[in-house]
């Protein structure tokens, strides 16, 4: 018997619903983490423009729940470009028609990155890329976390320690607290977040309006366990570092971090992240998570959790892109050269692509996508 797949509102999930999709999620030991949660997706379903579950049966049995969102009959994870983690809400094992399931949002496509578990078979129907999971391991408590990740790499550990002893000597240390996310702070990490896309001619993910919506809701819907956290280190009132995470399933994700500029020195953004894990275990928590980003600095505070995947599902390419990527493959580069200059290209159009819901938007995207493309020509120009 064919599955069955209902396409609805959020707002529209049932308590037996949420109790099958909680129920669901404690069966799965990948899972982890408050990306997850039904407490997610009900948070931010209202900030997230075009949202929808999609709801699956064998028979009149559920056998899964899929958040989406979808952007010019593009299907994307909800809260995409923010969530980091994303895939079926279904017991292990559990497999979908996966062509049903964009036939029945009414989409063309299905993109997706951070995919943990069984994926959607691109083999022939777009490039999948595998991603680490990065995770600080505080099951055994602080101290046995330092011991272990100190044993591997000394000499990072040793440079977190002179940075400790350099900002008590200059500043006296830095207070530091584990608080909820008050627009105070949300205002203060966002303002620099958005100042480093602007310097980097990265697209702005924040000037879209609903992403900054979505994290206010979070920020509003806070209970004990699970919401928004943020640590901060002050320096005389005034904020000097912060991250915003988002807390649940006995771990904590750490999302947008921000420092000062004047203190880049002390490697503040280090260590706040270390005193954030020292919080985290003083809760009991399992996990901090510092996504699949690849800055060099998360390998030696880290373990590897596992592989998730970033891939698009397309069961029908359209003739014209079959054309445009045979003669992309036609160039005079290598294949490394050309797979990792489409995976640059998919992953900024992906961004715009879930930040921007207006033609507007779209085309300042647009327009400045293609101005950092000339300059980074210009500048590769000049290195020759």
């Amino acid at each position: 018997m064919p599955q069955i797949i209902d396409c609805l509102c959020p707002h529209d999930l049932t308590p037996a619903d949420e109790a099958r999709w909680m129920a669901f999620v404690a069966g799965r030991d990948d899972l982890t983490g408050p990306y997850f949660d039904v407490r997610y997706v009900k948070a931010i379903a209202a900030a997230v423009p075009c949202a929808g579950i999609a709801r699956v049966r064998d028979g009149d049995e559920v056998v899964a729940y899929f958040p989406y969102q979808l952007r010019a009959r593009v299907m994307q994870p909800l809260g995409a470009p923010l969530s980091d983690y994303h895939g079926l809400i279904a017991a292990p094992g559990t497999t979908i028609d996966f062509d049903g399931l964009l036939r029945a949002a009414g989409a063309r496509r299905l993109e997706f990155q951070g995919w943990i578990g069984q994926a959607p078979q691109t083999e022939g129907k777009g490039e999948g890329v595998a991603l680490r999971r990065r995770v600080a391991d505080i099951r055994q408590g602080y101290d046995a976390w330092w011991q272990a990740q100190d044993h591997e790499h000394h000499k990072f550990f040793k440079n977190i320690g002179r940075c400790q002893r350099n900002v008590e000597k200059d500043f006296g240390g830095f207070a530091f607290t584990w608080e909820h996310v008050t627009p105070e702070v949300m205002d203060w990490v966002l303002a620099r977040k958005r100042e480093q896309y602007r310097e980097s001619g990265m697209h702005d993910v924040f000037g879209c309006g609903w992403t900054r919506a979505m994290l206010d809701a979070l920020a509003a819907d806070d209970v004990d366990g699970y919401g928004l956290r943020a640590g901060v280190f002050r320096r005389d009132g005034q904020i000097v570092a912060a991250e915003i995470g988002l807390m649940g399933g006995g771990e904590v994700h750490l999302w947008f971090p921000a420092y000062d500029p004047a203190y880049y020195r002390y490697s503040v953004g280090i260590l706040l992240a270390v005193a954030i894990i020292r919080a985290a275990a003083d809760l009991g928590l399992q996990r901090v998570d510092f996504g699949t980003g690849g800055e060099d600095y998360k390998a030696p505070l880290t373990v590897d959790q596992g592989e998730c995947r970033e891939a698009v599902f397309e069961p029908n390419v359209p003739l014209l892109r079959r054309a445009a990527d045979v003669a992309i493959d036609a160039l005079p580069m290598t294949r490394c050269r050309i797979k990792a200059l489409r995976l640059s290209l998919h992953r900024r159009v992906s961004l715009i692509r879930a930040t921007e819901t207006s033609a507007a938007g779209w085309g300042r995207a647009l327009v400045a996508l293609g101005q950092r493309f000339m300059v980074r020509r210009s500048a590769a120009k000049a290195a020759r």
